[in-house]
């Protein structure tokens, strides 16, 4: 009851339906970095947001913040935990708060629109071990439950949408890699869009948002791990070696596909570099203690996109 309580608070003070943030955002200095192909990979505290399925492949509570400004979405905030558990039906839970400003672009300058998007989710992933010890591949499922609130002036409209995620790792892989990891997810599979009256009848900017908006979408990522170390001359060493792929296909929208890889230079730093429908994206991290903080941008045209986050560990 305690638990149906505070979720119908925070359905009525929070949430609204987003169209934006249903979908798929680089959410992330580390996945920015990586051209935004992560779905596959989904093995830090932004899993949460990016595949839900991949949080019980976390050991440790985690926690990272991320501050951002992104060229066709303005400014974005966003906080995640995760939380390893043996109780509440097992798995692992996680939690992220995403806030985003809206911005327009005319004559290729960015304006910003004075609408704000808001999201909690709450997201849960397991392993199904039991009963699928004769498949070739381990099966991962997650869910997350994403309150939202879209705001503009005075007019407001909240809502819920669920993402449902998938991660397979096939048992028999490839010589000279480490690991390797299919991710799928379905975001707002019930294709639930803003429902506030007063947006849809006033003659905003954002009738046009709520209106054209997908409200839907659907990701396939591979990632592999790599299992061999690189020297490339004058004491640089390459490990940890990450290739990554992702296909985007949001609702009404045309295909989108993101490469990335990500490396541990020396054991002290990471390197990344992607492509994100096109646009070339590179980023760099470095591990302090159990902190790991990391920085990206994406070489959008007209202008870059940056995000900063930092991450701790324990």
């Amino acid at each position: 009851m305690d638990i149906k309580i505070i979720l119908g608070i925070l359905f009525v003070l929070l949430p609204s339906i987003s169209a934006a943030n249903f979908l798929d955002s680089e959410i992330g200095a580390r996945q920015t970095g990586m051209g935004g192909a992560f779905v596959g990979i989904s093995d830090d505290a932004s899993t949460a947001y990016w595949n839900p399925a991949g949080l019980d492949e976390l050991k440790n509570v985690e926690l990272v913040y991320l501050y951002g400004r992104r060229y066709n979405k303005g400014g974005i905030s966003f906080f995640g935990l995760v939380q390893p558990t043996t109780s509440l039906a097992g798995g692992t839970w996680g939690l992220f708060y995403l806030q985003e400003d809206i911005v327009e672009i005319q004559d290729n300058i960015p304006k910003r629109k004075g609408i704000e998007e808001t999201t909690i989710s709450f997201g849960w992933g397991k392993k199904m071990n039991g009963g699928f010890e004769s498949m070739p591949f381990g099966l991962l499922v997650g869910a997350n439950l994403k309150l939202l609130k879209t705001g503009e002036l005075n007019n407001t409209s909240r809502g819920a949408a669920i993402d449902i995620g998938l991660l397979l790792k096939p048992k028999e892989i490839l010589p000279g890699t480490k690991e390797i990891k299919i991710g799928m997810i379905l975001r707002n599979p019930l294709r639930t869009k803003v429902g506030s009256a007063k947006l849809a009848s006033a003659k905003l900017a954002s009738e046009k948002l709520a209106s054209e908006k997908p409200a839907s979408g659907f990701n396939l990522g591979f990632g592999v791990l790599m299992d061999k170390k690189i020297n490339i001359g004058k004491g640089i060493e390459l490990s940890n070696i990450i290739l990554s792929a992702d296909v985007n296909h949001p609702e009404g929208e045309s295909l989108k596909v993101r490469f990335g890889t990500e490396m541990f230079v020396n054991q002290k730093l990471f390197w990344r570099m992607g492509t994100n429908n096109g646009d070339i994206a590179f980023g760099a991290g470095i591990i302090v203690s159990q902190w790991q903080i990391d920085y990206g941008v994406s070489l959008n045209s007209p202008k870059s996109s940056h995000q900063i986050a930092a991450r701790l560990r324990y």
